[in-house]
């Protein structure tokens, strides 16, 4: 059975609740940036970026999902001119934002709480010395212990979206959990040659830790082997990695949709979905994805989460000017 769906017209069956659907899924890291951490939490005397939360909890609704945004670090990456834009009109874009020195990426995690499900989706970059909002100590200020984790669904196996999975000993930080993912993104990982032709970076950088990941944490396939918990629609996103997956989150009439890479900046990636970075796995399939995706959730005009959107990395997309935009709530309710 097919059916049509808010990013394509052309969706592969999962199951009888369950869809994949060509989606999208934007530009990645170009981890080649630095970790930075609070000066005042650490010591370190780095300072704190603008665009880093005093409060790295942000607490909503999602009809009967308790939902949390637990800000889970951030990385500064160098602005590349990517091979798909002029020199003329990414410089154009970055004088729009100020001439950054540097970009900043933060690394949003959603947390859905509904009954006894503790639903993670992704787990941010693995903890590190004098980095500051490990997920761990969000999950502790909310009365959350790992052993309380019921899901854990990755979107992909990149390590700022993985790498808190293992502990320092690489065993599972939530041994309680159904770990899930798309056979598409497991398969890809594991294989014996993955297909990094087109992909602009080293990647030892991403390869070996998503092993890691896949033969130390028992994941089970989304659509084959498991559904996920009910209102959580899983969308297949190629691109940026062959099994990149969104979500769409619905409760009681209310929907969210985790778009989780599908941008990374919301001033400069999010109006050129044809621009690519350099962990695309696929560049060309990763842009067709992501400007089906933006267009559509334009149109519908419901509500947005990102990982590397500005935190709490809720709002919107609109249209303006031939081109896409981001609307966070915050500007939304002051008008």
């Amino acid at each position: 059975m097919r059916s049509g769906g808010i990013f394509s017209s052309s969706m592969k069956p999962l199951s009888r609740r369950l869809w994949l659907q060509q989606g999208s899924a934007l530009l990645a890291l170009a981890f080649l940036g630095r970790t930075a951490a609070r000066a005042d939490e650490t010591g370190t005397g780095v300072a704190t970026p603008a665009g880093v939360p005093a409060q790295p909890i942000h607490r909503f609704r999602v009809g009967d999902f308790e939902a949390s945004v637990l800000f889970s670090g951030f990385m500064e990456v160098k602005p590349q001119c990517p091979p798909e834009a002029a020199e003329a009109a990414f410089a154009d874009a970055l004088a729009a934002l100020g001439q950054p020195a540097s970009l900043l990426y933060p690394f949003n995690v959603l947390l859905l709480c509904r009954g006894t499900e503790r639903i993670l989706i992704d787990a941010g970059p693995a903890k590190t010395e004098g980095k500051p909002y490990h997920l761990l100590s969000s999950l502790a200020a909310l009365g959350l212990a790992p052993d309380d984790i019921t899901h854990v669904i990755l979107t992909h196996a990149h390590f700022d979206h993985s790498g808190g999975l293992l502990d320092a000993r690489r065993n599972p930080v939530f041994p309680r959990a159904t770990h899930l993912c798309l056979p598409e993104e497991i398969d890809f990982w594991t294989s014996e040659q993955p297909d990094f032709s087109e992909l602009r970076m080293d990647p030892k950088f991403l390869w070996p830790h998503a092993r890691q990941v896949f033969a130390r944490v028992p994941f089970v396939r989304i659509g084959t082997q498991a559904e996920l918990p009910a209102g959580l629609t899983p969308i297949l996103s190629p691109g940026h990695t062959p099994g990149h997956l969104t979500l769409r989150i619905e409760s009681r009439g209310e929907v969210l949709h985790h778009i989780s890479d599908l941008t990374h900046h919301a001033g400069l990636w999010l109006p050129h979905p044809e621009w690519s970075l350099a962990s695309d796995s696929h560049p060309a399939q990763a842009s067709r994805t992501r400007t089906a995706a933006f267009r559509a959730l334009a149109a519908s005009g419901e509500r947005v989460f990102g990982f590397h959107l500005p935190f709490p990395a809720l709002g919107r997309i609109a249209t303006e000017g031939g081109t896409f935009r981001w609307l966070p709530e915050e500007s939304q309710r002051t008008g």
